[in-house]
């Protein structure tokens, strides 16, 4: 049972990892980009990683569920890190405005 467990993880990780580090490079260079005349900042850098992360692996799965072809699911994972914290308030808003209307 514990093999299956750690089998299915290790199966998940193989399959998210990827685009979360795409996304995290995306990440890098906007703040690279942003923040080239200030000191570093650990915790902005640590923060946008983490939202690029998700951002990535919430963007590859979607792209998964279109059924995109590889190199335009790279692309859209690799700038969804890049604009991370935009596209998950705007995705957040757009499911809020779904879920209104399935309610009603």
């Amino acid at each position: 049972m514990l093999d299956d467990i750690m089998e299915t993880l290790r199966h998940i990780l193989a399959l998210l990892l990827p685009p979360a580090l795409m996304a995290m490079g995306g990440s890098a260079v906007k703040y690279g980009r942003l923040h080239r005349s200030e000191s570093f900042s650990w915790r902005e850098f640590l923060v946008g990683m983490a939202t690029a992360g998700f951002a990535g692996m919430v963007m590859h799965c979607l792209c998964r569920g279109l059924g995109l072809n590889i190199w335009i699911t790279s692309a859209v994972v690799a700038m969804s890190g890049y604009s991370a914290g935009q596209l998950l308030d705007y995705g957040q808003e757009l499911l809020l405005k779904w879920l209104e209307r399935k309610t009603r």
